[in-house]
């Protein structure tokens, strides 16, 4: 037994740690939502909706994903709109309904709900507000186009 202990030590004595800050491609990162300010709620192209972008890419400081929040006041709403990217939600606090390509989804703390790219999607939520994470598979946020569909 000690013959293979001396034998795992020496064989990780020669590996490289990979999981040195050191060694990743990106740095790690550690933010505090409450120090990020709300954007949005007030262009009516969007609705009522505010968010707080957690974790986003710059040129001078790439990353492979975004990461944010989405807060609703009572009854609040994102409009209905398409992106290329698909997007994940995952319910923290109140209630409302995603609709995706007309499907209606409850949303709540502890429900996750996968938005396929290009489909169309928007929310309404409940009386007591919403608010979820959301995110995507691509280094930055500005770089997405939202198209919003258009009021008939």
């Amino acid at each position: 037994m000690t013959e293979k202990l001396e034998t795992l030590a020496t064989d990780l004595g020669d590996a490289e740690m990979l999981n040195q800050a050191s060694n990743l491609p990106h740095a790690p990162l550690a933010i505090d939502a409450a120090q990020v300010p709300l954007s949005g709620g007030t262009d009516p192209t969007y609705g009522e909706v505010r968010w707080r972008t957690l974790i986003n890419g710059t040129p001078d400081t790439p990353r492979d994903m975004v990461l944010g929040l989405a807060e609703f006041e009572p009854h609040g709403r994102l409009l209905p709109h398409r992106h290329d990217p698909p997007e994940f939600y995952f319910g923290l606090e109140g209630d409302g309904i995603v609709t995706i390509d007309g499907v209606p989804h409850r949303i709540a703390p502890g429900i996750a709900i996968y938005v396929p790219g290009g489909a169309e999607h928007g929310t309404q939520a409940g009386e007591h507000g919403l608010k979820f994470s959301y995110g995507f598979a691509t280094p930055n946020f500005e770089d997405i186009e939202y198209r919003f569909t258009a009021a008939g």
